[in-house]
């Protein structure tokens, strides 16, 4: 296994080009528009309730129709990355994304949602795990944690403008309009991913034989980091993917308006831009084993904080803000600490597969939530029982690294 290391450096440039600052913008770019198709729902979410008349149960097993296809995508198409190149499969990824968000604008019914958003859902796992695979052998050997950081800093920096585009139009025009917005988004960079994007098959001189599929991610050499990285995953998209999920109707359970909810929702992904730009530079000179713990960590207190402590409009913002700097800004260290841990013929599939695990946590969180809500659960106990896996998932993140310098 000496010779992957090899094979994982070889693919990577020695200093930033041309082509390779193109390639991270376009998967920053690609990424903004997962952002859009994953975070419109929770904002439009207490809308869709009040037309269809649904409860927070119902409404939760709709936001875990996405993560169920994301966890599709991960396992099953995105390890194709490695076969056949990145390009072929994002650009297959992208169109499975614009077409269920375009065809989403039309729907009538909670089946017909639920359907659309597993085909949006496999687009975007399939697309995240090919770019982190993609950001981190674009990116000189030095800067791979920044680029893949960088890139996944798309996600939440679109979610900001999502809120407050979300928050104007929304009374005006009605969910389905925006909902068919968001699809020809990502219909427009395309034609960008087809110029731009090389189909080159991960390899070099080092790598020959150097075995690939699944089964390599339980080599004695990388056994260890795979369980690590799942656990990391699974326990800190279960509580991602509930705060994401459920921002907006839990800052109106903390008494703030429709319209101020739904900024709230927009400051917290703010935070989480800062925090991911915030973690994607420090990670340049900090190990991502321990960065990504402590941001964790002080993710946790400030959960408990916004649960349990009444607060102004102001005060509950500026919390709201805090948390999506340390939640998600410690959680996305996690892919460039997964892309390091992989050497370049595996990535795709061991990103990919780590989507697809870790989506069974982001099935659990928001389905979860949404049933302690409808059993009317009080916000401290409700942020305090999301409090434990992520401790969890900080405890992981620490043992991936240890076990892939190991």
């Amino acid at each position: 296994m000496a010779g992957y290391n090899a094979a994982s450096a070889a693919v990577s440039p020695s200093q930033w080009t041309a082509r390779a600052i193109a390639t991270v913008a376009l998967c920053f770019a690609i990424n903004m528009a997962d952002g859009v198709d994953v975070t419109i729902l929770s904002f439009i979410a207490p809308r869709i309730q009040q037309d269809w008349a649904i409860g927070p149960d119902v409404m939760g097993t709709l936001f875990s129709a996405g993560l169920l296809g994301m966890a599709i995508g991960g396992m099953f198409i995105a390890p194709l990355a490695d076969r056949f190149g990145r390009r072929k499969v994002i650009l297959a990824a992208l169109a499975l994304m614009s077409s269920g968000m375009l065809a989403s604008g039309f729907v009538a019914t909670v089946s017909q949602l639920f359907t659309l958003r597993v085909i949006v859902g496999a687009g975007i796992g399939t697309v995240l795990a090919a770019m982190a695979a993609l950001a981190s052998e674009s990116a000189p050997e030095r800067h791979r944690n920044l680029a893949v950081g960088l890139v996944q800093a798309g996600y939440p920096f679109a979610a900001i403008f999502t809120g407050l585009i979300v928050a104007r139009l929304l009374p005006v025009h009605g969910w389905h309009v925006l909902l068919i917005g968001a699809g020809a988004i990502t219909i427009g960079l395309f034609p960008l991913a087809w110029i731009l994007l090389s189909n080159a098959v991960p390899h070099s001189e080092d790598d020959d034989g150097a075995a690939t599929g699944v089964a390599t991610l339980f080599s004695p050499t990388l056994r260890g980091r795979t369980i690590a990285l799942w656990g990391a995953v699974f326990f800190g998209l279960m509580v991602l993917y509930f705060i994401v999920s459920w921002i907006t109707k839990l800052s109106i359970q903390a008494g703030l308006s429709e319209t101020n909810g739904i900024y709230a929702g927009a400051l917290y992904n703010l935070g989480a831009f800062v925090g991911t730009v915030t973690m994607s530079v420090l990670a340049v000179r900090v190990p991502l084993g321990k960065l990504v713990p402590t941001m964790l960590v002080c993710a946790a207190g400030a959960m408990l904080w916004f649960g349990s402590v009444p607060m102004s409009i102001g005060a509950t913002m500026a919390t709201a803000f805090a948390i999506g700097v340390l939640l998600q800004g410690g959680y996305n260290g996690v892919w460039p600490l997964a892309a390091e841990s992989y050497p370049s013929q595996v990535r795709a599939t061991g990103i990919g597969w780590a989507i697809g695990i870790g989506r069974s946590g982001a099935i659990v969180g928001p389905f979860v939530g949404g049933q302690l809500m409808a059993a009317k659960v009080s916000l401290p106990i409700l942020f305090a029982t999301y409090c434990v896996p992520l401790l969890a998932c900080a405890a992981c993140a620490y043992a991936v690294q240890r076990q892939t310098r190991r």
